[in-house]
């Protein structure tokens, strides 16, 4: 059944498109990497905060990161769809696009767990930051730099 959707998938108009199109692969390429560094440009920041190696207490910062962090997550996971599509078969069958899928994922749980939690609201209010909440930060550090490592990696492994 999976095989039959890649084989789809790569038949989808769209995808068809994009392999032939001399300037729309570079611009969805280009927008998947704008996105990504939207994504860690803004996570980075607030987990180094929240480590203690910079900046500004934990609050309005933290909360206008996230949102340009959701942004870039959506546009890197849409474009990244559109990449995939041109080659389902092959990236299904490499093993550091599923490294950095599942890296991705795992930081966005993070993320989402992190901004959900008690030890977070706590922080924006009264700026203390507990040891779960670094070890959290400190979590979302590794997942990011290693899905930006599996991401770049997914080229040399075809």
């Amino acid at each position: 059944m999976l095989f039959e959707w890649l084989q789809a998938l790569h038949h989808w108009e769209v995808a068809a498109y994009l392999r032939r199109s001399l300037y729309l692969y570079p611009f969805v390429n280009a927008a998947h990497i704008l996105g990504i560094a939207l994504l860690v440009g803004a996570i980075v920041p607030v987990d180094l905060r929240i480590l203690g190696l910079t900046g500004p207490p934990l609050g309005a910062a933290a909360r206008a990161l996230a949102r340009f962090a959701a942004a870039g997550l959506a546009l890197a996971v849409a474009t990244g769809f559109l990449l995939f599509s041109v080659q389902p078969l092959e990236y299904a069958a490499n093993p550091a696009f599923w490294t950095k899928v599942s890296l991705v994922a795992l930081g966005a749980l993070n993320a989402f767990g992190l901004r959900a939690s008690r030890a977070w609201r706590m922080a924006e209010i009264d700026g203390e930051i507990g040891a779960g909440l670094k070890l959290g930060a400190g979590i979302s550090l590794l997942l990011w730099i290693a899905a930006v490592f599996a991401g770049r990696a997914i080229a040399f492994l075809q």
